[in-house]
């Protein structure tokens, strides 16, 4: 008898472990475990997180938090590894939010900046967007 272990037994093996890793991940302790990571990282004050600490962790809140916070659904629940990758890679390519403020003081200079003519013309877009009701 060979004590050598065919592909099979180990392919077989290899799926026994990667299942056991999955289960793990699937825990409410992990998903916690996770939106706690989740929560220091970009510091979220604990009221954005306190309906998914509970003994029981309703989809819904999950659905909310994952909407308001861009998290990844299948990296939130399940702890896939793509999901988070995905998660980190369109965080990157989304442009900054500004600041209402900011974004004031922008359009302030954009609006500086342009003729006459030119002010007028915009000033006709932005209340033709508000009759429209698109603002």
């Amino acid at each position: 008898m060979s004590s050598e272990i065919s592909e099979e037994a180990q392919a077989s093996i290899a799926q026994l472990n990667q299942r056991k890793a999955r289960d793990g991940a699937n825990s409410s302790d992990a998903l916690r475990r996770r939106v706690r990571a989740f929560a220091e990282e970009r510091s979220l004050p604990p009221s954005d997180i306190a309906k998914l600490m509970h003994k029981r962790i309703s989809n819904r809140d999950v659905m909310l938090f994952c909407e308001k916070h861009k998290v990844s659904f299948d990296w939130l629940l399940c702890g896939d590894l793509r999901g988070l990758q995905r998660m980190t890679r369109e965080a990157k390519a989304a442009p900054p939010l500004k600041v209402p403020e900011a974004q004031r003081k922008e359009v302030m200079a954009l609006f500086s900046a342009l003729s006459p003519r030119m002010q007028a013309v915009a000033l006709g877009c932005i209340q033709h967007l508000l009759a429209k009701g698109h603002l």
